[in-house]
């Protein structure tokens, strides 16, 4: 299929929860790459036909037909379609003050097999002919849809430490062991040494190379300057990053800024 990008903004409702701002629907070409940018709002983008990766806070996420990924405000992002099959996907831009389901709030890809007649709903190239209503309806049906799943589904609920690995991987940059046992309700010695059998690490390194890897996309593939990547993962003290980089890595970090992709650059706030 040729490449397409079709985008509109959507009239502000002045809705008190959930409001649409902005949608599209977009056929990527092979390797077409998106950012990195920065949002102010939330956007839900459900993949149609074939594949990509999605990369946040440093972690890079595949995605494809079936699955939905959710852009969260502020955060710095960038978008690679596959080069042999990439990727179709329509979106829709968003502010709310509901809570987020849980599908949303604890994944950045996820399965919206449940969800997808919504989302096809959006993508049928009407565009000019729908009301902003026509969104803000498919929006509260999309979270109606997931919490009502989320009620219903009998599912054994997450174990401390798959929570804890949640956890980090959303908050690596602020969280600490102590604050994970406490989130947990647990033990810090207990919850250490669970972490370590399941994970054969303990929380502090399995933090810590988080961070570093996070560190390393933002100096290889978005910009970030030493320091910033320092600060962006939680780094108050540079050198005290630089020697965490070149421990866990085996090279300071200005040898990875010199390899930076030739893509890598500013960060665009949208």
């Amino acid at each position: 299929m040729q490449p397409f990008f079709t985008y509109f903004d959507i009239p502000n409702l002045g809705l008190p929860y959930l409001s649409p701002i902005m949608g599209g629907m977009q056929q990527c070409d092979r390797n077409y790459t998106y950012g990195p940018v920065m949002r102010r709002y939330y956007i839900i983008e459900y993949i149609i036909s074939g594949c990509g990766e999605y990369t946040v806070n440093g972690h890079v996420h595949k995605g494809k037909a079936g699955e939905a990924f959710i852009i969260k405000p502020f955060e710095v992002h960038l978008l690679r379609a596959d080069n042999n099959d990439p990727w179709q996907y329509v979106w829709v831009g968003f502010s709310t003050e509901l809570e987020l389901p849980e599908i949303m709030h604890n994944n950045y890809v996820f399965d919206a097999t449940e969800v997808s007649d919504i989302f096809m709903r959006l993508a049928d190239g009407n565009h000019q002919d729908r009301k902003a209503t026509d969104y803000a309806t498919a929006l509260f049906c999309l979270f109606s849809r997931y919490y009502a799943l989320q009620k219903n589904a009998q599912k054994e609920p997450l174990n401390s430490i798959d929570k804890a690995i949640a956890i980090i991987k959303n908050e690596y940059a602020t969280i600490t062991v102590q604050k994970l046992a406490d989130r947990l309700f647990l033990n810090r010695s207990y919850f250490g040494a669970n972490f370590k059998k399941k994970t054969g690490k303990s929380p502090k390194e399995y933090i810590d190379e988080t961070r570093m890897s996070a560190a390393a996309m933002m100096m290889t593939e978005l910009g970030y300057t030493a320091t910033q990547a320092a600060l962006a993962t939680g780094y108050s003290d540079v050198m005290c990053f630089s020697r965490m980089y070149k421990k866990h890595f085996g090279k300071p970090p200005r040898k990875s800024i010199e390899k930076r992709s030739p893509k890598g650059g500013s960060i665009i706030l949208k």
